[in-house]
């Protein structure tokens, strides 16, 4: 069993995934995102062994230069090298996002690798009807309208003389007024990882938008559900509270599914509102689940 500090894990020829492990005691929590993730979620590795890892393609691991080997299959057995490198006894995943797809696909592919899910702004169970609206183009990412300092900044090609900082400026600008409550929700949000090459908007955007997203096809998970015998917390921020009837898709399908809504909070409740956030989610993560029930 691996101890604390930085690893690196070789998943296939040139690609190493960069884990990093905090924290200490008889269970195991896993974390897609380590670049967004470890600082942000470092109070739960006060009672247990914290495992967080980013993503090929992201944060400090290898970048990916055959697109080929970019998708969610990919996201999957990467996950499974992580936490075979910390061992066979089973682990709760937490998982934010995109990275809620991963866990799980995960969790049904793998029974009895997993003891409990957390999934932040998770997805819907389909696609269709919860996921139809257009996403923007990549040229509209990279360069969003409606927003002239960004343009400024790209006139004088800072994005190329400076990356780090129109990272950061991308961040603050588009990126995250997307993701909060409220726009001093923004200044919540450390921006470090602006700093790593694979964090650059250019980069990871492409890949999400044109490998990695397409990948999950037209999905539809509520089949696979009722497979899922382990307890599974659903958490959004109030402000992306879902529709009720995607909510309850979830809750019809998993045996064991409870719903936390974060108050005061968008896509980014660890941040926005963690003193609603932590306490309720180590809660589940002991075993306290049954408090947590808050249906939409």
């Amino acid at each position: 069993m691996p101890g604390a500090g930085e690893h690196g894990i070789d998943v296939e020829p040139g690609i190493r995934l960069h884990v990093s492990i905090s924290g200490a005691g008889p269970r195991t929590l896993i974390v897609p995102g380590a670049a967004w993730l470890e600082r942000p979620l470092a109070p739960l590795a006060a009672r247990r062994r914290l495992v967080s890892y980013d993503t090929r393609g992201r944060g400090r691991s290898s970048s990916v230069e055959d697109r080929s080997r970019l998708g969610v299959d990919f996201d999957v057995a990467d996950l499974a090298a992580v936490h075979r490198h910390l061992g066979s006894a089973p682990a709760a995943i937490l998982a934010q996002s995109h990275a809620t797809a991963t866990a799980l696909l995960y969790a049904l592919e793998h029974p009895g690798a997993v003891e409990r899910l957390v999934l932040v702004g998770p997805y819907g169970p389909r696609r269709d009807p919860w996921h139809l609206d257009d996403l923007p183009s990549l040229g509209e990412m990279i360069r969003p309208p409606g927003a002239p300092r960004l343009g400024a900044l790209r006139a004088g090609r800072v994005h190329r003389t400076d990356p780090r900082s129109y990272a950061r400026e991308w961040m603050r600008e588009y990126y995250l007024p997307l993701q909060v409550a409220r726009p001093d929700h923004v200044d919540l949000v450390p921006l470090e990882a602006c700093d790593l090459p694979n964090e650059f908007p250019e980069r990871w955007a492409a890949d999400f938008l044109e490998r990695i997203l397409p990948s999950l096809g037209d999905w539809d998970w509520r089949p696979l559900l009722p497979s899922l015998s382990i307890p599974v917390l659903l958490v959004w921020g109030e402000g992306e509270r879902p529709a009720p009837a995607m909510v309850q898709e979830w809750i019809g399908g998993l045996p064991h599914a409870q719903v936390l809504v974060v108050p005061g909070s968008g896509h980014l409740p660890f941040h926005e509102n963690p003193g609603a956030f932590f306490p309720a989610v180590d809660a589940f993560l002991e075993g306290a689940h049954q408090g947590l029930r808050r249906r939409a």
